[in-house]
């Protein structure tokens, strides 16, 4: 069992991680799509950010158990 201040470590570095995939999206979506309304880049951000950091809390879960 991992201590809290390793849980609260790996919580933040799965954001980062989530956030920084979510602006690469978002770098693409602006550098080849760059005349869409501009809130879809950002939506598109914030969703892929979204499921990244649900999809590496469910790899995390999976090697738990």
């Amino acid at each position: 069992m991992a201590s809290d201040k390793m849980r609260a470590l790996l919580a933040f570095a799965k954001l980062a991680v989530a956030v920084a995939v979510g602006y690469g999206i978002y770098y693409i979506w602006i550098e080849t799509r760059g005349d869409d309304e501009w809130w879809i880049p950002y939506g598109a951000w914030l969703v892929s950010t979204v499921m990244v950091f649900v999809l590496l809390s469910k790899l995390n879960k999976g090697a738990d158990g």
